[in-house]
C-alpha cells in the first residue's frame, strides 16, 4: 500500500511497501500494482492541483458560480482516482464547467498520459488487443468501448489542430518537369 509521507509544494515523498513471495513473475505482478498505487496516489495530487478552491470566476462578462465539490473518478495510466473537484455553472443555468478537467486536459474522463498511450496503442493495435495490453502489461482493465471512443476523440483533436497547421514548401531551383513512379520486380516467384 502507497502512502504519502510528505508534500513540500509539488514534491511529494510517498512510501510503498512491497511483499516479492512467490515466482519472479508473482513479484513482479506485485511490483506493478505497487508502483501503480504511487501512480495513484501521486495523479490524485497533481490533479487537485489543477483544480479552484471554489470561488466564484469570471470569463470575459460572465460569471461562474462554483456548486458543491462533487466526487469525479478519472481514468489513469494507472487505474481509476477518484476526486472531489469543483464545477461552475451561471445563474442562468445550462452548460456545467470544470476548470480543472479544462487545465488539465482530461480526455473522455482520462488523464493525458492514458489518451496518449491508449491512441499510441490503437494505432498499431484494434481495440481488442489494447485491452488485452493494458491487461496484461500494466495490470490495468479498460473497456474496449472506452479505448475506441477515447482513440476516436483523440483523432477528432488531430484533424481539428491539422487545419490550423501550415506547413512551409521547400523552394525549388527550378520547376518540376517530370515524375517518374516504379513497381519493383520480384526477384523470386511471386504469387497474386
Amino acid at each position: 500500500m502507497a502512502h504519502l509521507i510528505s508534500r513540500t509544494g509539488n514534491e511529494l515523498t510517498i512510501q510503498v511497501k512491497v511483499n516479492i513471495d512467490g515466482s519472479l513473475l508473482e513479484a513482479e505482478d506485485t511490483i506493478q500494482n505497487a508502483c501503480n498505487e504511487v501512480g495513484l496516489l501521486a495523479t490524485e495530487k497533481a490533479l487537485k492541483n489543477f483544480d479552484t478552491d471554489g470561488r466564484a470566476l469570471q470569463t470575459g462578462s460572465i460569471k461562474w458560480t462554483a456548486k458543491e465539490a462533487s466526487e469525479k473518478k478519472y481514468q489513469t495510466p494507472y487505474g481509476v482516482v477518484e476526486i472531489k473537484r469543483y464545477t461552475y455553472q451561471t445563474s442562468k443555468g445550462g452548460k456545467v464547467w470544470c476548470p480543472l478537467e479544462e487545465q488539465a486536459r482530461i480526455i473522455r474522463g482520462g488523464t493525458p498520459r492514458l489518451a496518449k498511450q491508449v491512441s499510441h496503442k490503437y494505432v498499431h493495435m484494434n481495440a481488442q488487443a489494447v485491452r488485452h495490453d493494458f491487461q496484461a502489461y500494466h495490470n490495468r482493465k479498460l473497456a474496449k468501448s472506452y479505448i475506441q471512443n477515447m482513440a476516436d476523440w483523440v483523432g477528432g483533436i488531430a484533424q481539428a489542430k491539422e487545419e490550423d497547421w501550415t506547413y512551409t514548401l521547400p523552394e525549388l531551383d527550378e520547376a518540376v518537369s517530370t515524375i517518374v513512379f516504379s513497381i519493383p520486380l520480384c526477384q523470386h516467384t511471386c504469387r497474386l
